[in-house]
Formats: structure tokens, C-alpha cells, sequence
């Protein structure tokens, strides 16, 4: 069973929930930190209802969702509907909140993708994959197939506007490249050239993805990927609003948001009322990389593997691309942004060590850096939706 399916002639791909179990973790709610959108039937219901129109707000508090959505308690805390980490409306809570862990996507086919960033995802419970069919039932086939068809025309001139300005490359071409190219995504040498090849490659269109993997591995290692790492971490933390800073739910369920403020990167507990506490100081230029043991290579890679399975993670490239006015090769794009991500992912996992006093990454200290940032990748601005 390959986790595939049909949907009046649109594919469906569910591989990534297949042989996954979820239980909602009590306490946790990670999920309720996220701000839903309201969909307008779901807009209307809420404004009917004097209760649930209390929790209403206008406006997103990301300026490119349009429409209304519910409010955070004080403005960055937790849903408004919860309370002592418990949901108040959980039987009229929206669309968005009933499909966590799951998330829908749609590009050139139906994807439904897992946000690892849970941490009740690999407990013994749900089918993910049973859930995930669930979820395809809700919106039912003529609203999918219209989805697709309206999303697939995107991709569609993607295409044909790679080839008009001849920097195409397939996608199972630029997949397989990045497939071949794993373990280099995993070694700082090998990183580093990747990340030199995507932005000085000259890579021909349309060629083959060993290719691309030889001209990868054959570029020199210019770029200083511990510094770059530095620096894009601590840009991640450089946001006024603290409602756009990336959230790290702990093992002991706290909620954690870290904000670069005066050279220092300031950690705080946050509350569901939006209090914060602070709870740690660190100088950017003490969270450089931490090296990766056998296993911690292992778990990196497969989770990059996972990564370049993903159509909206394709989507990702082709928005990159395009907002670069088709000025490289579509290969060379891809193969960068799937190297900016596992610098992202080993940075962010080095940071949490060191937070814990660790001094090497093995797999679970990857797995805890795949929980701070899988939700964030998931968010990434990309061509397609999701549903």
C-alpha cells in the first residue's frame, strides 16, 4: 500500500500519514497557538452566536491572510476559547483546529502532509492515515476537484514560464537530485557546497539529476555555512511582533519563544494569557552548529528526505524562483532552498542543545530541532494552498 489514491480523477497522496498514530496530548495545546482563519460559513455561525462572536477578530495577525480569524489572548497568547490549556468550544471550534496534526495540500494533486512540530504524532492512538481520509471526506470530491483543478493551473504556468526563460528542470529530476545529495546535506563541507552551487551553479536546463548532484558536489565550499548560520538563526528571533516568533513546545509541554533584543537572544515562557517570563540569555555567537553523531545524521537525513517529498516544499522553490524573476535554474533554487532548511533545522536543534547543556546532536536532539521547526516550514510561502 503505497498511500495513494483517487478523488474523481485527481490524485490524492497520502504516504506521509501512512503507518503514523496521533493522540492529543493532555496539556499541550501547541495547536491553539496557531491562529485560525474563519471560513465564511464558519464566520457567520460565529457571528450568530454571542458566545463564540467574543473571540472574533477582524483582521490576521499575518498581514497576507485576508478575511477574519479568531483572537489571541493578549494579542499573542493562546486561542481565546482556551482556558487552563483546555479548548471552551471544542465541538464548534473551526475547520482549521479539527484538521491538526494534518494539513491538506493542494498543488497539482491533493498532498496531505503530518505537522511533526506535534509531539502526540508517533503515540500509540489514531490513524493518521484513517484521520487523514476522514478529512478528504469533510470537504467532499467536488470541492477537491475544483480546488485542484484552480491550483494546478499555477504549477501549470510555472512551468511553462521556467521553460520560456530555459531554467527548467523537472520535478523528479531536482527530487532525485536532492535524494542523491542527502548525506552532503548533512556534513558542513557538504552543505556548504551545495549552498556555493546554488548560488554560483551554471547549471543547462533540463538536465539530468546526477548532474545536477556532480555540479553540487563539485563546487567549492565558499560558503561559511557556520556563520550564515548564525545569522539566519538569529534573523529567525529579529521580529517585532512577538506573535510572529517561531514557538518550541518543551518536553515538559512549556511553551518557549526566543527574541533577539540588544545582541542578546532572550528566551521567555509564554502563557496562554500572553504573559512572558524570561528564562535564558545567549549571545548569538554561542549558538554556532553542534557536531552530528551517526545517529543524529540519520535522523536529519530522513527528515530532509520527508522535506523533499513534499509538494508544498516544491511550492516553496517555484515561489523562490519566481520571486527572483526566473533568473536561475530551477535545480539550483531547489537545491538551495533544501540546503537553507537543513541549516535552519541544525541550527535550531544546536541551539535547543545547548540550551540543555548538550554538546553533540544525536537523534533526539534532532527530533526535539524537527519539533521547533517543522510547523514554521510548513507555513512557508508557497505556490498552491492549503485546505
Amino acid at each position: 500500500m503505497d498511500g495513494r489514491s483517487t478523488v474523481e480523477k485527481v490524485e490524492v497522496d497520502l504516504s506521509e500519514l501512512h503507518g503514523l498514530t496521533y493522540t492529543c496530548i493532555d496539556g499541550c495545546a501547541l495547536c491553539c497557538l496557531c491562529q485560525p482563519e474563519l471560513l465564511p460559513d464558519e464566520l457567520e455561525r460565529f457571528r450568530r452566536d454571542t458566545r463564540l462572536s467574543q473571540g472574533v477578530s477582524e483582521t490576521h495577525i499575518s498581514p497576507e491572510v485576508e478575511g477574519a480569524a479568531i483572537k489571541l489572548r493578549g494579542s499573542f497568547g493562546a486561542c481565546h476559547f482556551l482556558q487552563g490549556r483546555r479548548c471552551t468550544i471544542y465541538g464548534d471550534r473551526p475547520h482549521f483546529c479539527r484538521l491538526f496534526p494534518v494539513n491538506v495540500f493542494v498543488g497539482w494533486r491533493i498532498q496531505l502532509n503530518a505537522n511533526l512540530s506535534c509531539r502526540g504524532i508517533g503515540l500509540p492512538g489514531e490513524d493518521l492515515e484513517a484521520a487523514g481520509r476522514e478529512v478528504l471526506r469533510w470537504h467532499g470530491d467536488n470541492a477537491l476537484s475544483a480546488e485542484v483543478s484552480e491550483a494546478s493551473d499555477v504549477f501549470r504556468q510555472f512551468v511553462e514560464n521556467t521553460r520560456e526563460t530555459k531554467v527548467a528542470q523537472s520535478y523528479q529530476s531536482v527530487r532525485r537530485a536532492a535524494d542523491i545529495l542527502m548525506e552532503d546535506l548533512t556534513d558542513r563541507i557538504g552543505l556548504s557546497r551545495v549552498l556555493a552551487y546554488a548560488e554560483h551553479g551554471r547549471t543547462r536546463q533540463n538536465s539530468p539529476p546526477e548532474e545536477i548532484a556532480r555540479q553540487a558536489r563539485a563546487a567549492h565550499p565558499d560558503a561559511d555555512v557556520e556563520q550564515r548560520a548564525i545569522l539566519d538563526g538569529t534573523d529567525l528571533f529579529d521580529l517585532e511582533e512577538l506573535a510572529h516568533l517561531p514557538v518550541y513546545a518543551g518536553k515538559d509541554l512549556s511553551w518557549s519563544i526566543f527574541k533577539l533584543v540588544g545582541g542578546e537572544i532572550i528566551g521567555h515562557r509564554l502563557e496562554e494569557d500572553g504573559r512572558i517570563t524570561e528564562t535564558s540569555r545567549t549571545q548569538p555567537t554561542d549558538a554556532d552548529l553542534i557536531p552530528l553523531d551517526p545517529s543524529g545524521r540519520r535522523a536529519m537525513a530522513d527528515y530532509l528526505r520527508l522535506v523533499n517529498s513534499r509538494d508544498c516544499f516544491m511550492g516553496h522553490a517555484a515561489h523562490l524562483l519566481d520571486d527572483e524573476g526566473y533568473s536561475f535554474n530551477f535545480g539550483q533554487v531547489y537545491m538551495g532552498a533544501i540546503a537553507t532548511n537543513a541549516l535552519d533545522l541544525w541550527w535550531r536543534a544546536s541551539f535547543l542543545a545547548r540550551l540543555a547543556g548538550r554538546e553533540v546532536l544525536g537523534a533526539d536532539e534532532v527530533r526535539e530541532g524537527v519539533i521547533f521547526f517543522d510547523m514554521d516550514l510548513l507555513d512557508l510561502p508557497t505556490i498552491g494552498a492549503f485546505i
